[in-house]
């Protein structure tokens, strides 16, 4: 029963980038680190977030586009201020240096979803007095129809009554949308399509 717990609070935590996991983190720059550790409780960025300039308000950090880009960078590309950034080795790492004084701010998903009877949060249900921190509700409902499946029960009604919680759950939370509604606008954080000169 205690892994079909931790197979539904694992589902729960990926189904939203929900606000009660969603936790600030911040980088502060020496000038010559280039790799910081990710938070230990850490799963993955919002689906819509940036990473934050402390100093430059009006700009953020930027996405290398992929690792050919990423390689590029560190071999010398000129890169604008405030910079680059890429996930890699259990690090963000950024390029070039977060300056000395400077600080990278960046929202993430907490994978620690279960929370103890002290308050103490951890990612997986150890003990009955164990909660999850969404809605218990969505617990119960993904009990049932995990239990029913592994006996081979029809269980067909009882996980559409799971994802029918799950959907109102999310609807009411204030955490990032799947789905973009309405006409798409330019963002600010935009980078050209290709940064080298075109001919000779």
């Amino acid at each position: 029963m205690v892994d079909l717990a931790n197979e539904v609070a694992r589902d729960v935590m990926k189904a939203n980038d929900w606000r009660a996991l969603t936790k600030l983190q911040q980088m502060v720059g020496d000038g010559v680190t280039i790799g910081f550790n990710l938070p230990s409780d850490y799963d993955r960025m919002l689906v819509k977030g940036d990473v934050h300039s402390a100093s430059w308000t009006t700009w953020t950090f930027e996405p290398a586009r992929d690792l050919d880009f990423w390689r590029l960078l560190i071999n010398g590309l000129s890169a604008a201020n405030p910079g680059f950034w890429i996930i890699l080795e259990g690090q963000m790492q950024f390029q070039p240096p977060v300056a000395s004084g400077e600080t990278a701010q960046f929202y993430y998903i907490s994978k620690n979803i279960v929370r103890d009877t002290g308050g103490t949060l951890k990612q997986t249900f150890t003990t009955d007095s164990d909660s999850l921190v969404i809605d218990e509700d969505l617990l119960t409902l993904g009990l049932i129809w995990r239990w029913r499946a592994q006996k081979r029960l029809e269980y067909a009604e009882d996980m559409a009554n799971y994802q029918n919680a799950l959907a109102e759950i999310v609807g009411r939370d204030k955490g990032s949308r799947m789905i973009a509604v309405g006409n798409p606008t330019w963002p600010g954080s935009a980078s050209i399509a290709y940064p080298f000169r075109l001919g000779s």
